[in-house]
């Protein structure tokens, strides 16, 4: 399934593997422990913790298990000052090595899908598939403008919480925010991200690494030219959404294609309307058919 499979991670290329942070969904009736399990990475500033309804359905749904983790420097997993995607492969690999996980269906957004798609292309044999939402294997400097955006506002917010209200802080957070995009519920969704720290409690803190994130985030937003050449030649499903700041048009460009079906050529593309980049949150019922049809066709 991969071409040029002399070119290896080498090992004193990666950091450390930092731990990660998982929860399992069981099926609620009988099911074949043999199967696969799905495996479900997060956006960029996101957690396993936005996942959580749609792992239950899918667990029944599905009738296998369905793991959800925290990638590093978010959510409960462990802090690292680099965001390297091939170290973040060598997280992932480590904690399925860990729980005896040979192989998985995996379902990436965003930056999980980066993850999840190096992952396959350095080692196709962990994978039985790839559901991909809306991350074609390119650079996208507009999302990363963006992004760049909300995260500078977070950083040169005053944190700390001298009357003890953590809602006041994101109060005050949120017009700011707004002004970068004048996405409401982005912006919402970057303020929940905003926590009373653990160290001290008249100070706020994000769930995430933000200064790691803001160091890397070049390399977070872009795609790995020089993975050029491999190629996962296993069932690939791409969900893109119409709405989407990567599809302008409503639809994939031929050079998004090319670009997807070079490294993922048996790579199958739907189109789902009314939906931006992450569809699970605008469409989560036409979401999961998607995801079920595709797991159960294989």
């Amino acid at each position: 399934m991969l071409k040029g499979a002399k070119k290896a991670i080498k090992e004193e290329e990666l950091l450390s593997a930092v731990e990660l942070a998982y929860s399992q969904y069981l099926p609620e009736e009988e099911w074949n422990k043999e199967s696969s399990p799905l495996v479900i990475l997060h956006c960029l500033c996101g957690s396993r913790g936005d996942w959580h309804t749609l792992s239950e359905k899918l667990a029944k749904l599905l009738k296998r298990e369905v793991l959800t983790i925290d990638l590093r420097n978010h959510g409960e997993s462990g802090h690292a000052p680099s965001m390297q995607y091939k170290e973040m492969v060598n997280d992932v690999i480590t904690l399925l090595d860990k729980l005896n996980i040979a192989k998985a269906h995996f379902l990436g957004s965003s930056m999980g899908a980066r993850v999840m798609m190096t992952l396959a292309l350095f080692h196709p044999q962990r994978v039985h598939s790839l559901i991909n939402e809306d991350t074609i294997p390119c650079n996208s400097g507009s999302l990363k403008s963006i992004i760049r955006g909300y995260l500078e506002v977070l950083a040169s917010l005053d944190m700390s919480l001298p009357d003890g209200s953590l809602e006041n802080l994101k109060e005050r957070a949120l017009p700011e925010l707004e002004k970068v995009e004048q996405s409401r519920n982005i912006s919402l969704f970057f303020t929940r991200n905003i926590v009373v720290s653990k160290e001290d409690s008249n100070t706020a803190t994000c769930t995430f690494n933000l200064q790691a994130i803001l160091k890397d985030l070049d390399h977070l937003t872009s795609w790995d030219e020089t993975l050029a050449g491999r190629q996962f030649t296993g069932p690939v499903c791409f969900l893109g959404g119409s709405d989407s700041i990567n599809q302008p048009t409503g639809e994939l460009s031929e050079e998004q294609k090319a670009a997807l079906t070079s490294y993922f050529p048996s790579a199958e593309i739907h189109m789902m309307q009314n939906a931006g980049h992450l569809i699970h949150r605008k469409q989560p019922e036409k979401f999961m058919e998607h995801v079920c049809r595709f797991i159960d066709s294989l």
